[in-house]
């Protein structure tokens, strides 16, 4: 019961101990192996690797002067990254 002392007291009138607690038992199941790797997205022709290179420039330079404005950063940072990767899907034949 409440005294006169414990008035707005938070503490409970049984001791509450804690141990440690057992993490659950999950049945383990073998993760499904690949048989052959995910094609490489690549462009063969020096033209049209030419135009994705400056596609992709076009929508990094985008993205970036987008995040320069500090509200719209949200929508530039994706832009100038899907801009990286498309400059490298159009550089990856020339390494």
């Amino acid at each position: 019961m409440q005294t006169e002392e414990r008035v707005g007291d938070m503490q409970t009138e049984e001791r509450v101990v804690a141990g440690p607690v057992r993490p659950p038992r999950l049945r383990e199941l073998p993760a499904p192996v690949r048989q052959e790797p995910r094609p490489e997205l690549t462009v063969e022709h020096l033209l049209a690797r030419l135009i994705v290179v400056g596609v992709g420039f076009g929508i990094a330079l985008t993205g970036f002067m987008v995040m320069l404005s500090i509200l719209l950063v949200f929508i530039g940072l994706p832009l100038f990254f899907v801009g990286l990767a498309l400059m490298e899907v159009g550089l990856k034949g020339w390494r």
